[in-house]
């Protein structure tokens, strides 16, 4: 009895030990994002640990290799890249984990006539239409205006004008959003 119970709880111990690292792991994993922060280290080498924000174009800046482009790959994925650059005529045997530590968020704005207007969180690695967005807040209401829809560009003072219907029936290409795209669903008149 002894014997199959120290049995048991050895498998159950190496279950936990097996399990922790990887959820710790989980939490920081993922699709990396071109602007998203992340921390790279090196087993065995605290003097290449890397943290910091992705540049515009994706990369980060490795001691001994210089800029690396994360951007668009898993965290496992980033870890044998930076691997295989070590490899090359740096270290023998590199051992590298990339963690996600802060995600940026991107945010498109619906207001006025949507069933549920608000801000909303997309997807970084993501690519959101004008017409998806406004699925998004619930859609149009009965007395939305969909030929005079207005879309305010981040850090531009002009606004521009969608006609929504058209998008919708095929007539027009529907508009890929960027971060901080305010949609404004203006009421019809009559």
């Amino acid at each position: 009895m002894k014997i199959r119970m120290a049995s048991g709880l050895w498998a159950l111990w190496t279950c936990l030990f097996l399990l922790v690292p990887a959820l710790a792991q989980e939490a920081g994993s993922g699709l990396i994002g071109s602007r998203d922060s992340v921390e790279v280290r090196v087993f065995r080498e605290d003097n290449l640990t890397t943290r910091g924000q992705l540049s515009l174009e994706g990369e980060i800046e490795v001691p001994l290799i210089g800029a690396v482009r994360l951007a668009g790959l898993s965290t496992t994925e980033a870890a044998r890249v930076i691997e295989a650059r070590l490899r090359d005529g740096y270290l023998v045997k590199p051992e590298v984990t990339v963690a996600i530590t802060a995600r940026v968020r991107k945010t498109v704005t619906v207001l006025g006539q949507a069933q549920r207007p608000g801000v909303f969180q997309i997807d970084p690695n993501r690519e959101l239409t004008l017409i998806e967005a406004i699925g998004l807040a619930g859609g149009m209401t009965r007395i939305a205006n969909e030929k005079k829809v207005t879309l305010k560009r981040k850090g531009s003072e002009r606004a521009y004008r969608v006609n929504v219907k058209a998008i919708a029936a095929g007539e027009a290409k529907d508009i890929p959003l960027r971060d901080g795209d305010v949609i404004s669903i203006p009421e019809s008149l009559f």
